[in-house]
């Protein structure tokens, strides 16, 4: 009877969510040794313009620092949206003023694009994401039962993460093969991360909840991290 209950909570919360869904578009992208300054001066230029400024989304750029072959890209740029009416014309180039020019040919000079992903927050433990962040690529087989795992291991956790957060995302598009969500973890810092996960599972009666809730039903498909170093029209 609980788990009846829990569930309608679950789908009504997640019902919740769709009504006032926010996305994210993110480019995974390799961009060369020799050409790194360029295309970041080049995007901190336009960013910074008044008609990067106009952008109705904010700009994430992040360096990754770890990967493997399926997870082969540089950096991240991800585009952050209140609804889906503001993604209506991504995809679209910078506009033709002198800074959105200029990042056009940068990027056609020192990007390549990777990877195109478009996707959905369904659970955030905070709307300030610390600059270092891991993420773990998942096939979800049931999401409500993923969600409440998702849920208590953040509630039972939260004193040990301090400022450091979770984020569960829906991958809606562009995804790794067999990807459903995503599970993102934030700190300040690498080391931050770090000592935050010592706690975690040092503490072991948290994580081994979780992992009995969640290996039935799920699969870890792969994970990477990196360094957000860049954050733009943050609305």
């Amino acid at each position: 009877m609980k788990k009846i209950i829990f569930l309608l909570l679950v789908s009504f919360s997640l019902t919740q969510l769709h009504a006032q869904k926010s996305y994210f578009a993110c480019y995974n992208v390799e961009v060369s040794n020799d050409g790194v300054s360029d295309f970041a001066a080049a995007l901190d230029n336009f960013m910074l313009s008044d008609a990067g400024a106009k952008l109705p989304y904010s700009v994430i750029l992040s360096e990754i620092f770890f990967g493997n072959a399926d997870n082969k890209f540089s950096h991240q740029i991800c585009f952050l949206a209140k609804n889906a009416e503001i993604l209506a014309d991504w995809g679209s180039k910078p506009p033709p003023t002198p800074e959105g020019i200029l990042l056009q040919i940068s990027f056609a000079k020192n990007v390549e694009v990777n990877q195109t992903i478009l996707g959905s927050p369904l659970i955030e433990t905070s709307s300030l994401m610390g600059d270092y962040f891991n993420i773990w690529q998942l096939n979800v087989e049931d999401v409500a039962v993923f969600a409440n795992a998702f849920t208590k291991f953040s509630k039972d956790t939260e004193k040990m993460r301090g400022s450091g957060s979770f984020g569960l995302y829906e991958i809606i598009a562009g995804s790794n093969k067999n990807v459903t969500h995503h599970f993102g973890a934030y700190a300040a810092n690498l080391g931050e991360f770090l000592k935050i996960r010592e706690k975690i599972i040092t503490s072991q009666k948290e994580f081994e909840a979780y992992d009995k809730s969640t290996a039935p039903i799920s699969n870890v498909e792969g994970v990477f991290g990196g360094q957000i170093i860049k954050r733009y029209n943050m609305k």
